[in-house]
């Protein structure tokens, strides 16, 4: 019976690309043609490699955030105060 770790030494680079492009069935494949597993165990693999693989990049995100949205609302805030600020200026 093989453990995880024998597992880990099967997964080819060219696998974990294919799961990390979203590209699950064709990860599936290829996994099958090198390691001649079947297809429950190759599926649960790459069930499992997607999930770590998903989690870390939920940890460490490659891009960083685009803050358009907040950077938009502050902007909208500043322009009314100076259009109010100006109206009760004008009135006094």
């Amino acid at each position: 019976m093989q453990t995880d770790h024998d597992h880990e030494a099967q997964i080819s680079h060219e696998v974990r690309r294919a799961v990390t492009a979203g590209r699950k069935i064709e990860a599936v494949k290829l996994l099958r043609e090198q390691t001649g597993m079947g297809l429950f165990d190759a599926k649960e693999i790459v069930d499992d490699l997607e999930r770590t693989s998903v989690s870390f990049s939920a940890q460490h995100p490659a891009a960083p955030r685009n803050d358009t949205g907040a950077v938009r609302m502050l902007l909208v805030f500043l322009a009314l105060a100076v259009v109010v600020g100006t109206y009760i200026w004008l009135q006094e």
